[in-house]
């Protein structure tokens, strides 16, 4: 898009009460599901990886089957290194279940969450769960999707009142 069709669009939205703030839900709900569906797929790969030893991807990349099922005992360590490594990294805010970050992002933050959280939270999550870790998808998917919706908000340049309102 050109600069001014963007403008154009950021204005209608910003003005609109009714059609443009639920045609952005709609868009942000229809993105949130579609992470769901990914989510899933990321964690039967990170499940693959870790306890089949890559299974059809082994051969693809040359990985040797596992020589025993000790190893078991450690992925889940092993897992949990590599999501702190992540994690600290490159957002320390997508640390944590996801929902409680949401509320506060909401509550203190304008409702300003920044993109790179979904790409993280995507990533940090599905090696955690796929090599074992305690935890739900559901943190992990109102997490993302609030921060697609904050990211989507953001870029149209919403106030804080209706960037609150994309990210719940």
């Amino acid at each position: 898009m050109n600069a001014p069709r963007v403008t154009a669009l950021r204005t209608a939205i910003q003005r609109s009460q009714t059609v443009s703030p639920v045609v952005l839900a709609i868009s942000v709900g229809l993105l949130a599901a579609t992470w769901a569906i990914v989510f899933r797929w990321l964690i039967a790969l990170a499940q693959k990886v870790f306890f089949d030893g890559g299974g059809d991807l082994a051969g693809s990349f040359g990985f040797a089957p596992p020589f025993d099922r000790l190893h078991l005992l450690f992925v889940p360590a092993l897992g949990l290194m590599i999501v702190v490594l992540i994690v600290q990294t490159w957002a320390p805010e997508a640390k944590g279940h996801g929902v409680p970050e949401v509320q506060y992002a909401v509550r203190y933050d304008r409702g300003r969450m920044r993109a790179r959280v979904v790409l993280v939270k995507a990533v940090a999550s599905a090696i955690s769960i796929g090599s074992g870790g305690s935890l739900g998808r559901e943190g992990p998917i109102v997490q993302v999707g609030a921060a697609l919706g904050s990211s989507i908000g953001q870029f149209l340049r919403l106030g804080p009142e209706q960037l609150k309102l994309l990210v719940a």
